[in-house]
């Protein structure tokens, strides 16, 4: 994909009030375009200068003016930003007089498309910008920096660099065939395929955890009717959001809020009490609680410690085998001599994940974060190591996966074994933008905002 030779302009911050708004200008014409509507005579890289901003004899603000000189710049062209007054009116009324005088509106994402093309970054690193500025909570921002920093590029061009090292003397081997040279051992590249597979594999696993980072984890809140599902929902979001009431059935929809849980994005979601109920608009809670129980990557299984026996057997069955906490509800309303008792609840193993807490006087709820996070994330290494975020780079690491399972069946056939090992490694190559079509990169960068 060619970069188009002409400077592009957009407003980077986002429209609403606030002190200060960004424009960004970048490519060949950058500075020529910003010093026809600005006083400022020898524009120096790595500066910020004062200027007033004029159309002609029309004045339209005042503000900073900053100049990075190519290569050293983000998009590595030349980049102008100007930083005026915030809101709508000035950074719009500056934009419309940059076009007026030569430049193009920006494409989404075209700037950091620019970075890519340049050599600034590669392609895995263009994503994370995407993914750090949309990020919700701490651990989805360290996520997208650790890929922007290269940790995933550096690993995926390892392994690439692996593959096209076993390409190469094969590729040898071919041409000095009638010679019966061998230039590695059967054993050799049997090993080193293996660990290739077991590299691919590692990463792909690493997708699960790394969705969940970007995405956010979906928590379900299930069980019986007036269990406290709802009295649970609001002490977790910290507002009255759902209805409390002491009449079961209060809950007919899915409520649901977003919430920082530990660092980690949390969907909480508040269902209907499930359980056996002629009465219409109940049974459609209750059918879409059932959708939520499959669509949940967590569910809380939100049982009242005084009234255990009224668990439908239903539910039961269809939390078996899903990641499930057990929330022992009301353990205020006890005794202190069954305090210590938890209820058996044929269907409840003992082997799941079970907090005891008090919804209503908020006491129980750090341990059930706690273990929210633990069913989650086997380790707290999970949230710090290298993770596949990106359904594409996924899609990419399987497919050479499975590429080097067929060169690792075929290595008889050395012709065959290198052309499956090419496919492994265009398929690598495609996540760092090594081997990449345009469509693809339209595809890509068409997700992002305008003015990144």
């Amino acid at each position: 994909m060619k970069n188009d030779n002409d400077t592009i302009i957009a407003v980077a911050t986002p429209p609403g009030t606030g002190g200060i708004a960004v424009l960004r200008l970048s490519g060949p014409r950058a500075k020529e375009i910003a010093a026809s509507i600005c006083a400022v005579s020898g524009m120096q890289p790595n500066t910020l200068q004062h200027t007033y901003f004029r159309d002609g004899y029309e004045l339209l603000d005042e503000g900073i003016i900053s100049y990075f000189r190519e290569p050293k710049s983000y998009t590595g062209e030349d980049v102008i930003e100007i930083s005026c007054h915030g809101g709508w009116h000035a950074s719009k009324t500056i934009q419309q007089a940059l076009l007026r005088h030569g430049a193009r509106l920006a494409k989404p994402g075209e700037f950091t498309l620019r970075a890519f093309l340049n050599g600034k970054m590669d392609l895995a690193q263009a994503e994370a910008v995407a993914q750090l500025v949309a990020a919700h909570t701490d651990a989805a921002g360290k996520a997208a920096l650790r890929q922007l920093e290269g940790g995933l590029s550096k690993e995926i061009k390892l392994m690439r660099s692996r593959i096209l090292d076993v390409m190469s003397l094969l590729e040898v081997e071919l041409d000095f065939s009638e010679e019966d040279i061998q230039f590695a051992t059967r054993e050799e590249r049997t090993k080193t395929i293996r660990e290739l597979i077991e590299n691919c594999e590692g990463l792909s696993e690493s997708y699960l955890q790394g969705r969940l980072l970007r995405e956010g984890i979906r928590v379900a809140i299930v069980g019986p009717p007036n269990s406290g599902k709802s009295t649970l929902f609001n002490s977790l979001v910290e507002e009255e959001r759902a209805i409390v009431s002491p009449h079961p059935g209060t809950t007919r929809d899915v409520i649901e809020a977003r919430l920082d849980m530990g660092g980690m994005e949390v969907i909480l979601l508040d269902t209907a009490g499930v359980h056996d109920s002629g009465e219409e608009i109940e049974k459609a809670g209750i059918s879409k609680a059932l959708r939520e129980i499959q669509r949940a990557d967590v569910l809380f299984l939100v049982i009242d410690i005084n009234e255990h026996n009224k668990v439908d057997k239903g539910i039961l069955g269809e939390i078996k085998e899903r990641p499930v906490v057990v929330v022992w509800n009301k353990v205020d309303s006890i005794s202190s001599a069954r305090n210590t008792k938890t209820p058996a609840i044929p269907g409840v193993s003992h082997e799941m994940k079970a907090v005891r807490v008090s919804a209503l006087h908020h006491q129980g709820l750090d341990e059930l974060k706690h273990a929210m996070k633990q069913l989650v994330f086997a380790s707290e290494t999970d949230t710090r190591n290298i993770q596949v975020t990106e359904a594409r780079h996924k899609q990419e690491i399987d497919e050479a996966s499975q590429s080097l399972q067929r060169a690792l069946n075929g290595l008889e056939d050395t012709t065959l074994c290198a052309a499956d090992l090419r496919d492994a490694a265009d398929a690598l190559g495609r996540i760092t933008g090594e081997t990449i079509g345009e469509e693809i990169l339209d595809r890509i960068f068409s997700k992002f905002c305008i003015g990144k």
